[in-house]
C-alpha cells in the first residue's frame, strides 16, 4: 500500500453548506468524515459542482470545500465543466492528485475520467442512484476505461451490469451510531421518511395506511419529508379521511429525524427505488420494525419484512402493530472500518 501522504479530490454535484447542514447526502458527510479520520496526514478536496450556491471556499471539518456555483442552471453546464477542469488543473499543479473520487455517473464522473485519462490519475466512481438503472450518455467514457466502480448494495450492481455492463465492487454505507439518541418507548406506530416525490411513492403509503387503519382506529402515523408532491399528498389524505392519522412534519434536521425515529414502531417504506437506502440503517439502528419493497438492500429478518405487493405490505404492518412490542434492539448491518478499507483499497490499488 502506499503512503498515506496523498492527494485525493472528490467530485460532487451537492455537498453540505456548512459544518452544521445535516440533510444534504448524509451517507456521504459520514464517509468523508471517517476518511479524514483514517488518512490525517492526506489533503482531501472536494468540488461541489451545482450546490452550495455561493463561489467562496471553505473548511468541512478538515476538507477544502470549492463550490462551482452552477446552480442546476442548464445554461451554467458548460461553464461549470471548464471552471472544474481548470480548478482540477491548478490543484494538481500545486499538489500532484493521486485519485479522483466521483459521485453519481454524471457530469461529476465525464470531467474526472477526462482529468484521470489525461494524467493517468487513478479513477473511482461509486454510483449513488438511479443512475445504475437510466442509461445516459455520461457512462460512455467509463465503458472500457480503467475506471473503479463502486455500487452500493447487491440490487444496485446487479442493475449496473444489466444496463452499461460494467462491473462494480459492492461497498456499502454506514452509519455515525455517535450522532443517535438513546431509545425510546415507542410514541408513533408507523413512520415514513423521504422526499415527497414520485420515486418514494406515498401513494402507496398512504392507501396501505388507509386500509390500516379501518382495523387500528387510533393509528398515529407521521411523515417526514418535503418535496414536489406535497399538496397532491395532502389531498390524497384528505381524501382517504386520514387528517386525524397522518401527520406531514416537513424537512426536519436530521438530529431531530433520528429523534422520531427512536419513538416509532414502524418504518414503512414504499419508494418504487433505492440503490442503497440510507434510511434502512437508520430504521433499524433505531430499533425500528421495517417494512418494504425488494430495494435497495432489502433483505427479510426478524426485523425487516420485505413483501412485493401493497397487500403483503399492509398484512406485514398488521401482523407488528398486533404483536406485543418487545425490547428494542439496535442492528448494525454494515460496518464504518470494513467500508473505509475497501475504498482505501481503490485508492491505493
Amino acid at each position: 500500500m502506499k503512503t498515506t501522504n496523498q492527494h485525493i479530490v472528490f467530485l460532487t454535484p451537492g455537498f453540505a453548506e456548512s459544518e452544521s447542514d445535516s440533510t444534504t447526502i448524509p451517507a456521504l458527510q459520514v464517509f468523508l468524515k471517517s476518511l479524514r479520520k483514517a488518512l490525517p496526514k492526506a489533503k482531501l478536496t472536494l468540488l461541489t459542482f451545482q450546490f452550495p450556491f455561493t463561489k467562496k471556499k471553505y473548511d468541512w471539518h478538515g476538507i477544502e470545500v470549492i463550490p462551482l456555483n452552477g446552480q442546476n442552471k442548464k445554461l451554467k453546464k458548460l461553464w461549470t465543466w471548464k471552471k472544474a477542469s481548470k480548478t482540477l488543473e491548478k490543484l494538481h499543479k500545486k499538489k500532484n492528485i493521486d485519485t479522483i473520487h466521483s459521485f453519481w455517473i454524471g457530469e461529476c464522473s465525464r470531467i474526472g475520467e477526462r482529468f484521470s485519462q489525461k494524467h493517468n490519475i487513478n479513477h473511482v466512481v461509486t454510483v449513488m442512484g438511479q443512475d445504475a438503472s437510466i442509461e445516459n450518455s455520461y457512462a460512455k467514457n467509463l465503458i472500457n476505461s480503467n475506471a473503479k466502480m463502486v455500487t452500493l448494495s447487491e440490487n444496485h450492481q446487479a442493475e449496473l451490469l444489466k444496463t452499461y455492463n460494467l462491473d462494480s465492487t459492492i461497498i456499502p454505507w454506514y452509519l455515525d451510531v455517535a450522532e443517535f439518541p438513546k431509545l425510546q418507548e415507542n410514541t408513533i406506530d408507523i413512520l415514513g421518511v423521504g422526499s415527497l416525490n414520485t420515486i418514494k411513492n406515498y401513494s402507496d403509503f398512504i392507501e396501505i395506511i388507509s386500509a390500516i387503519a379501518k382495523t387500528y382506529k387510533n393509528l398515529n402515523v407521521v411523515i417526514i419529508g418535503d418535496g414536489t408532491l406535497k399538496t397532491e399528498i395532502e389531498t390524497e389524505i384528505e381524501k382517504e379521511g386520514l387528517q386525524n392519522t397522518i401527520t406531514l412534519l416537513g424537512k426536519l434536521p436530521r438530529t431531530e429525524v433520528l429523534e422520531k425515529m427512536a419513538q416509532a414502531n414502524i418504518l414503512l417504506h414504499t419508494s418504487f427505488y433505492e440503490s442503497f437506502g440510507f434510511v434502512f440503517l437508520e430504521g433499524l439502528y433505531s430499533g425500528m420494525q421495517l417494512v418494504s419493497y425488494d430495494v435497495g438492500l432489502a433483505k427479510t429478518s426478524e426485523n425487516w419484512n420485505v413483501g412485493n405487493s401493497k397487500t403483503e405490505l399492509i398484512e406485514a404492518c398488521k401482523t407488528l402493530l398486533s404483536t406485543e412490542i418487545k425490547t428494542k434492539n439496535r442492528i448494525e448491518l454494515s460496518s464504518e472500518k470494513q467500508s473505509i478499507n475497501a475504498y482505501l483499497n481503490l485508492y491505493y490499488a
